[in-house]
């Protein structure tokens, strides 16, 4: 690009606020991808990006569930893993409420029913937790938005 084409084209400096108009569509978009991975990327339409996250961070959820024998998120066993767990939202709550009672066995003794690959899959479930709170301040942020309406004009006219 040359030096004249660069004074043509303003640089894009995004305003660290919500859109005029857009908090209702802001709260929602931010509470849905908390519950949904994805679900905000969607509303916003970025609907490729909310496709990949949706089958990136859910699989790794579940998939670190089924190497656990779906026992990976137990707030009581597991406090600190299930801080991170839970910005999975929706799959956290159910699965804590569906699997999430804690095994009995005294601290002393081994218990053999644990599944072999227990860790692994807390682990997978701690990291998709992880990454969908990135994912929730990436919606969160102002400036997702701003860009998302300075596209919107440049596709419209």
């Amino acid at each position: 690009m040359s030096e004249n084409e660069n004074e043509k084209v303003p640089p894009i400096r995004p305003p660290s606020k919500i859109p005029e108009g857009k908090f209702m569509e802001y709260v929602l978009a931010v509470g849905s991808s908390w519950l949904i991975p994805g679900a905000g990327h969607w509303m916003l339409g970025y609907r490729n990006q909310a496709i990949l996250l949706v089958v990136g961070i859910l699989g790794a959820f579940w998939s670190g569930q089924a190497l656990a024998d779906f026992r990976a998120v137990n707030k009581t066993d597991h406090p600190i893993f299930f801080s991170a767990q839970v910005a999975n939202g929706f799959s956290t709550l159910v699965s804590e409420k569906c699997w999430g009672e804690p095994k009995a066995t005294p601290r002393d003794s081994i218990d053999k029913t644990i599944a072999p690959h227990h860790s692994t899959g807390i682990l997978f479930t701690t990291i998709s937790g992880l990454l969908n709170a990135l994912v929730v301040l990436h919606i969160a942020d102002p400036r997702t938005w701003s860009a998302r309406e300075q596209e919107r004009k440049h596709e419209t006219g």
